[in-house]
This record gives structure tokens, sequence and C-alpha cells, in this order.
């Protein structure tokens, strides 16, 4: 690998590293009542109908939608990472439907973790190639940008979902003082 795209993967696992570190510190002591919990401003939830838990996408991302819950949120996460995976790694034939949602903490918890050591071994035989190659950004880019704006995007949205499990746990832990 060249100097410059060693640096450029170096900065990917850097960032990714501080992203999970944030998730984990979020999630090592998230309870089945916190990760259950729905705001008075609950927006996405997760939502069991004849036996089976569901999880939807919203129309928009307006704000008028309300907080999402943590228990959405995790779901949210696995679902954009196996996307990602089977898109760019797969048969491409994933769909939302497919994306198992918990109803137990423990298991998601389990499901993340997974996903966090698939990352880090996807990121550590990233070739030069294929770190600049279109070819491994299908979700959800469309083969439009190089793998490097994938795992940087990636990396953001994972940081990203962690804050707002950060705040829900925030407004949880002062609703019920």
């Amino acid at each position: 690998m060249t100097k410059s795209n060693t640096a450029l993967i170096d900065n990917i696992k850097f960032q990714f590293s501080i992203s999970r570190q944030l998730l984990e510190y979020h999630l090592s002591s998230l309870s089945q009542d916190e990760y259950m919990w729905r705001s008075p401003n609950s927006g996405l939830y997760i939502q069991e109908v004849d036996g089976n838990w569901y999880a939807d996408l919203p129309e928009s991302e307006a704000y008028d939608i309300g907080t999402p819950s943590i228990a959405w949120t995790l779901w949210h996460i696995t679902f954009w990472w196996e996307m990602v995976f089977n898109h760019s790694f797969g048969d491409g034939t994933l769909t939302k439907e497919d994306i198992n949602v918990n109803k137990n903490v423990e298991s998601v918890k389990s499901a993340i973790n997974s996903l966090i050591e698939r990352w880090e071994k996807t990121l550590s035989n990233v070739t030069e190639e294929d770190l600049n190659s279109k070819h491994y950004s299908k979700f959800p880019f469309n083969n439009e940008v190089e793998f490097h704006k994938l795992a940087s995007w990636l990396n953001l949205e994972l940081m990203k979902n962690a804050s707002e499990i950060g705040y829900v746990r925030f407004e949880y832990a002062s609703s019920i003082r």
C-alpha cells in the first residue's frame, strides 16, 4: 500500500475505534428497561405484531417524527451494517425485512459485537485496490463512491447512532428520578 493509502486506512481504523468506544460505553450498562423504553416524545420504535418483531424506516427524517428509541436505533445499526456487508461483499439480496429485530437487549448487544468484529476484520483485509474501488460501495451508495468513503460514512453513522443512544439514556435517567 502506498504511504497515502496506509495513512487513509489508519485514519479510517482510528475513526472506527473512537466510534466503537462510544457505542460500547453506552451499551455496556444498557438495561432491558432502557432498551425497550419509549420517550414521551417517542418516534421510531420496534413493535410486536402477531408474535413477530418489526422496525420501520421513516418516510422522512423530519424532526417532528420524535425521538427514536434505543431499541430502534440499535436495530438501525444492524440494518445498515448488515446491508453494507451483504450488498458490498455478499450476494446483495438482503432487504430490510431480513434484518432481525431483537426484543432482548443482550441479543442485540451480541449482534452488534459480531458486526464490530466483522468490520474490524474487513478493515484489516482491505487492499489498496479495494480502498480506491467503487465496487465495494453498493449500499447505500450504488457504487458511486470509493470504498474508503463508504468506510468513513459507516464510522460517522456509527458515531451518530451511538450519540443518539446516549441522548435517550440521559432522557430515560431523568424520567425515572
